[in-house]
C-alpha cells in the first residue's frame, strides 16, 4: 500500500466523500438510512432520519485530483483520507447504520486504489452496535486492505472507555490497526456552542481532551499497551494541561482507581497530529511527547486546514530525523507496520 515516491509528506488527517457514494445514496438512500437533498444551487446535502442536513457537499471534499496539484507543491506524497466526520451514521439504526459505513469504507478504498500511491483510506464503523463494528473492522482489514480507522471521540454522547467498546479495542490492538480519534459532528458542550464556531473552536479540541483521558483514567491504555492511537487536531487539550492530570491523580482518589501510574507517564502513548495552527504551540507539543510521536495532518479541505502546510515544521528547527519523522517517517512505519496481510483465522 505505501510504496516509495519522491514526495516524502505524508498527510494522515484529510478528508473525502467518494462521488459513487454520493450516487448511490440519492438512488437508494432508505438502505442507509440517509437520504439526499437538493439545495436551490442544485448542489447535493446528506439528510437522516432524524431531521439533520448536512451543508452541501462540495468540490474539493469530493474529487482527489483537484488537490493533487497543491499535494506536488508542498511536497506530500500520500495522503490519508477519511471519510467526513459529519456523515459517519453513528444515530443511524445498526442494520441500516452497518450498510453506510461499508459503503463509505468500499467507496474510498476504490478510489485511493484507483489513484496509485498518492492516498490510502483510512476506514470508518458503525459503532451503535459493537458486533457490526468488529464485523466491519475484520472485512476492512481482509478484504480491503485498510489499515487505519478512524473513530468519534464519543459515540452518541457514549465515551471511549464504556464497557461495550472493551471488546474492539482488543481488535484493534489485534489488528495493529492505527485509530485516528476524531470529534463527532456533536462534540460536547451542545447549547453553548452554536455562536462564533465554537463547536469547532472549542468543543472539538475539548472533545478529544475527553476521550483520551478517559482512555488514561479507565486503565485500558495500561491493559493494551500496543494500542497505536493519533489524537486529532494535537491532542486537544491534554498536553497542555497533562499536569492538572498529574495532580488530580496524585490528589482524588477517583483518579487513581483504575490507572497505576502518572497520567504524564502515558502521554507518549499517543500520536498527535501537528495541527496547532501555531508555531510556538508545535514546538511545545514536540518537547512534551516527542518528535517521533508527532505526524503531519492538514484537516484538508475544510476551514480548519492548516493553510502553512508542512512548512509549520521546518520552521520548528528540528534536526533532520526529528523533521522526517513529523512529516512523514513515523506514518509510514506506522501504517506499513499493519500492512502484513492477515492469516487465514487469524486474530
Amino acid at each position: 500500500m505505501l510504496r516509495p515516491s519522491h514526495l516524502s509528506v505524508v498527510d494522515m488527517h484529510a478528508h473525502y466523500v467518494a462521488p459513487d457514494l454520493i450516487h448511490e445514496a440519492e438512488r437508494h438512500g432508505t438502505d442507509y438510512g440517509v437520504s439526499i437533498m437538493r439545495d436551490a444551487d442544485g448542489r447535493a446535502r446528506l439528510a437522516f432520519a432524524d431531521g439533520t442536513v448536512l451543508r452541501p457537499f462540495f468540490h474539493e471534499l469530493c474529487d482527489l485530483s483537484v488537490r493533487v496539484f497543491g499535494m506536488d507543491a508542498a511536497g506530500i506524497g500520500l495522503q490519508v483520507v477519511s471519510t467526513w466526520t459529519d456523515m459517519a451514521g453513528d444515530q443511524i439504526p445498526p442494520a441500516q447504520g452497518a450498510r453506510w459505513s461499508r459503503l463509505q469504507n468500499e467507496t474510498l478504498a476504490a478510489d485511493a486504489a484507483k489513484s496509485g500511491d498518492r492516498f490510502a483510506a483510512m476506514g470508518t464503523l458503525p459503532l451503535q452496535d459493537v458486533s457490526l463494528a468488529l464485523a466491519e473492522l475484520d472485512h476492512m482489514a481482509r478484504n480491503l486492505g485498510i489499515r487505519s480507522v478512524e473513530i468519534g471521540t464519543n459515540i452518541n454522547g457514549r465515551d471511549l472507555d464504556h464497557p461495550d467498546f472493551r471488546p474492539l479495542w482488543k481488535r484493534l490492538c489485534d489488528l495493529d490497526m492505527l485509530v485516528l480519534l476524531h470529534p463527532p459532528f456533536k462534540p460536547v458542550g451542545e447549547g453553548r456552542n452554536g455562536d462564533y464556531f465554537l463547536n469547532n473552536l472549542i468543543s472539538f479540541p475539548v472533545d478529544t481532551t475527553i476521550a483520551a483521558a478517559r482512555l488514561m483514567f479507565s486503565g485500558i491504555l495500561d491493559d493494551l499497551p500496543w494500542l497505536k492511537i493519533c489524537l486529532a487536531h494535537a491532542g486537544g487539550f491534554l498536553p497542555y494541561q497533562i499536569g492538572r492530570m498529574d495532580r488530580g491523580f496524585a490528589a482524588h482518589p477517583a483518579c487513581s482507581r483504575s490507572l497505576g501510574t502518572a497520567p504524564s507517564r502515558l502521554l507518549d502513548r499517543f500520536f498527535y497530529d501537528t495541527l496547532t495552527h501555531d508555531d510556538a504551540a508545535l514546538a511545545f507539543l514536540v518537547t512534551q511527547v516527542g518528535a517521533e510521536r508527532v505526524v503531519y495532518g492538514s484537516d484538508y479541505p475544510f476551514e480548519m486546514l492548516d493553510p502553512t502546510g508542512p512548512e509549520r515544521v521546518r520552521r520548528l528547527g528540528l534536526g533532520t530525523a526529528q523533521e522526517d519523522a513529523v512529516l512523514g517517517g513515523t506514518i509510514r512505519d506506522l501504517l506499513s507496520a499493519a500492512d502484513a496481510p492477515l492469516a487465514e483465522g487469524e486474530g
